[in-house]
């Protein structure tokens, strides 16, 4: 799908659409054609102490993007064999961000849905006869198609004055096709789609059935109350560097609010099991 978008944006009738592409460099550089190494004893004291703020903002943020990837990827639902590492994940993250630092270069983050999909990618499924859905029976866990695909990332450094060819919107739909694949399986969008559907029809186990509808619906829609407060939050860029600080807020709701109103089996029943 991108080759061919790219090849047909190159075509002279299509320059008329005046298609945006990414903008990239011819060769590889750095910002402003600075240095390798970031002159850190140049910056001013008061500088770094204004800078411990977002700084520690950023530090959550990194904290809950990894424990929320890794989390996902180890839910029981995948059937991985191998044991968690959650303190060594962050361990080797925090020396990533450290090295890069020093050095400019952009953060590491957990790429939730590039994880997600890997593990998809990576799965033998099943359809369960009894709930209509498909099912993991095992995932090929291994190391090796992630160093793979981390080494052709990297090797398209040399593939720069072909990369500021390719249109953004194709960029924005493979991510979009990405996350929407993502969706498939997902408890809440399932009892979105579930709250329109008659009781009779849904399985015995579904959520509607066990709660009923008023109970139900009254948990999604503060999820879906929740959703929106953090898109709204993200439009208002002056304010975007205080997102960890929602994420908290989410958190916190779940973890000391809902309790008082739904019971653990409760949560079960939703799809939506405290951590243990």
């Amino acid at each position: 799908v991108i080759l061919t978008f790219t090849l047909l944006n190159l075509l002279p009738w299509f320059k008329k659409f005046h298609v945006p592409t990414l903008t990239v460099p011819d060769t590889f550089q750095l910002a402003g054609g600075r240095s390798f190494l970031v002159g850190l004893t140049d910056i001013p004291n008061n500088c770094r102490m204004l800078c411990a703020l977002p700084a520690l903002l950023l530090t959550a943020l990194f904290f809950m993007d990894q424990n929320i990837s890794v989390r996902l990827v180890n839910s029981p639902d995948n059937k991985l064999k191998k044991g968690s590492a959650y303190n060594l994940d962050l361990v080797a993250l925090g020396v990533i961000t450290g090295v890069l630092s020093i050095f400019g270069l952009p953060w590491m983050c957990g790429a939730t849905v590039q994880s997600m999909n890997h593990v998809r990618a990576m799965s033998e499924t099943r359809l369960n006869k009894e709930t209509n859905e498909i099912e993991i029976e095992r995932v090929t866990e291994t190391r090796l198609t992630g160093f793979i695909i981390h080494a052709m990332l990297a090797s398209t450094v040399m593939l720069l004055p072909l990369i500021k060819t390719i249109p953004i919107p194709v960029v924005s739909g493979v991510f979009l096709f990405l996350g929407r694949k993502l969706m498939t399986g997902n408890s809440f969008l399932q009892r979105i789609t579930d709250a329109f559907a008659e009781r009779r029809r849904l399985p015995d186990n579904n959520p509607l059935n066990l709660l009923g509808r008023k109970k139900t619906l009254i948990y999604t829609g503060v999820q879906v109350l929740c959703l929106l407060g953090l898109f709204g939050f993200k439009q208002i860029s002056s304010i975007t560097i205080f997102f960890p600080a929602m994420i908290g807020v989410l958190m916190s709701i779940r973890a000391f609010l809902l309790p008082k109103f739904f019971s653990e089996d409760d949560f079960d029943a939703l799809g939506d099991p405290t951590p243990v």
